[in-house]
């Protein structure tokens, strides 16, 4: 586990640490579930644009028209 170091306004962190301390944590342990909270919305992110892809090829790379209804309705 790596340690980071960050300045901050004093009463920003005072007001963190009343946060913290009203949901029995630590602003450590908030700011750790903050950052990792980024990190899996960018998973998600990535997630969906392979998706999205994966979708796009599956219509013959032709974007911008809308694929016929049964190419749109084939079961796959």
């Amino acid at each position: 586990m790596k340690n980071i170091t960050i300045s901050i306004e004093d009463e920003i962190y005072e007001q963190s640490r009343v946060i913290a301390a009203q949901r029995k944590k630590t602003v450590t342990g908030m700011v750790r579930e903050y950052l990792q909270s980024l990190s899996d919305a960018e998973q998600r992110r990535e997630q969906a644009r392979s998706e999205i892809l994966k979708m796009i090829g599956s219509f013959d790379g032709k974007i911008g028209r809308m694929p016929s209804r049964e190419v749109r309705n084939a079961r796959r």
